[in-house]
């Protein structure tokens, strides 16, 4: 396998969390444990260590106190693979809150795994929050379609959340200042902040800044990227997020990088023509084993900037893990094809706009943006920080390391990250409409790409033209 398949390995979960390349003393988590020092826990591992369930934690919504404090939790179904995990992520929830002096009559609101009782969950919830009911506070793992707001920007619009601007300018446990601005106006309306993103993506690739000295100014067109004929730039700009040649899950989100700003949702039109996605499609789809098989280009990884490890890397560095953290990185994202940068929100809080328990509410959205919850492993899970970026800017940083194996940029590196972030000028949700990019994207590399054959033109064209149409289609319902 030619060496820049390997490197590509990386898939940058916690962005290249280089764990094996330093030792950090044991900590703690934000509830005062001590972490163990062999790395993550499972959900059900967690459980273990965790105080007992009151009451009202253990009970349904029907047999706990009407007063108290609904929560719906939708984890992704990778963070909770079992309605028993889903359970544990209630726990650890409703355990941090208690410690920090919050709400103690809670009830969840949490979505099952999978199935029928997922569906039915999801409509019964819409039901109420239609008929001005509902939970009070939602804590959202973005699920596409499935998802208790499969289209977060249109429920925004519909007025469906509480405007937070009062409460943030007394909020009493997090510095709200330190949060990426341009992600948080993803959540913002006319009416001010009413959805507070936790977690967003930026697909990125990685060069050893020995080899690449620097990355494009921000205004580099995804044309111009194209055009590099040293393929250090094209790379860059066809990545597939992949595993040796395998497919990516997130490749909606990386078309989206391409595309820029996505739809306006209150005109319910897109902002993209089909000509653009076909432009996206057919070089993301037909370009990636051409440049794989450039021998010249030097190491690199690629994948989407996330902010917790999964993945272990030797001190040294190696034909298998060729980055060390200690190499100064250079980092040039996926430009759009207007020059922008745009991050895609993977999970996210809110609160409901009927709630009769607003004080409440607004301490859990709070708590759940701490730096010291951000830096936590027990809270990665309900808030999928293996999947993105804390919105917190201070994290990864070394005063606030990373909780689950104590990573941390060196200061260069948290430099020319912090620079990368600050150049974010579009945000979108993980919605239901790049969850069918997703799908255009698979269906292509099955059918062609993956058995080795040629995409024919005709194939790329009605499948574009099938995508582009459903994504106006999901637009007007």
């Amino acid at each position: 396998m030619k060496r820049n398949r390997k490197i590509c390995v990386f898939l940058l979960s916690a962005f290249l969390i280089l764990t094996g390349c330093a030792e950090r003393p044991s900590a703690s988590y934000a509830d005062g444990s001590p972490q163990s020092s062999s790395g993550a826990e499972s959900p059900s591992q967690a459980a273990t260590t965790e105080a007992p369930v009151s009451a009202a934690e253990e009970s349904s919504v029907e047999e706990a106190d009407p007063n108290a404090l609904r929560i719906c939790l939708e984890a992704g179904t990778e963070l909770a693979q079992s309605d028993s995990d889903i359970r544990v992520l209630e726990t650890l929830l409703a355990s941090g809150l208690r410690m920090a002096g919050g709400p103690e009559n809670i009830v969840f609101d949490s979505i099952p795994y999978s199935g029928s009782e997922r569906e039915i969950a999801l409509d019964k919830i819409r039901t109420d929050i239609m008929a001005g009911e509902g939970p009070d506070v939602f804590v959202v793992t973005v699920q596409g379609s499935s998802s208790v707001f499969p289209i977060p920007e249109k429920a925004m619009q519909e007025g469906l959340f509480l405007p937070l601007d009062s409460y943030i300018q007394s909020a009493a446990q997090s510095d709200w200042d330190k949060l990426t601005p341009a992600v948080m106006e993803a959540g913002q309306t006319d009416e001010g902040q009413v959805l507070v993103p936790m977690i967003y993506t930026l697909p990125i690739t990685i060069y050893r800044k020995e080899d690449v000295p620097e990355a494009p100014p921000l205004g580099t067109t995804w044309q111009e990227m194209l055009s590099d004929e040293t393929n250090i730039l094209r790379n860059a700009a066809v990545m597939t997020n992949n595993v040796s040649g395998g497919l990516s899950p997130n490749m909606g989100c990386n078309m989206l990088s391409v595309l820029g700003r996505f739809a306006d949702y209150e005109t319910n039109e897109l902002l993209f023509s089909e000509e653009d996605l076909l432009q996206c499609a057919e070089a993301i789809l037909t370009l990636r084993d051409e440049i794989d098989r450039d021998d010249t280009l030097p190491v690199y990884a690629q994948g989407m900037l996330c902010g917790n490890g999964q993945l272990t890397f030797d001190e040294q560095s190696s034909e298998k893990y060729p980055i060390c953290k200690n190499d100064l990185m250079t980092m040039i994202p996926v430009y759009s094809m207007d020059g922008d940068v745009t991050a895609t929100v993977e999970a996210y809080t809110g609160i409901n706009r009927n709630t009769k328990h607003a004080e409440e509410a607004f301490f859990v959205v709070d708590y759940l943006i701490r730096v010291d919850v951000r830096q936590n492993l027990k809270m990665f899970c309900v808030m999928g920080q293996d999947y993105g970026l804390p919105i917190h800017e201070d994290v990864l940083s070394a005063e606030f390391p990373q909780q689950k194996n104590g990573f941390f940029f060196t200061d260069e590196n948290f430099e020319t990250l912090s620079g990368v972030r600050h150049q974010i000028t579009n945000v979108s949700f993980d919605n239901a409409l790049v969850r069918s990019l997703n799908g255009l994207y698979t269906t292509l590399y099955l059918d062609y790409t993956y058995e080795g054959k040629e995409i024919p033109e005709r194939a790329l064209k009605d499948a574009v033209h099938e995508t582009y149409g459903t994504l106006k289609q999901m637009l007007s319902e």
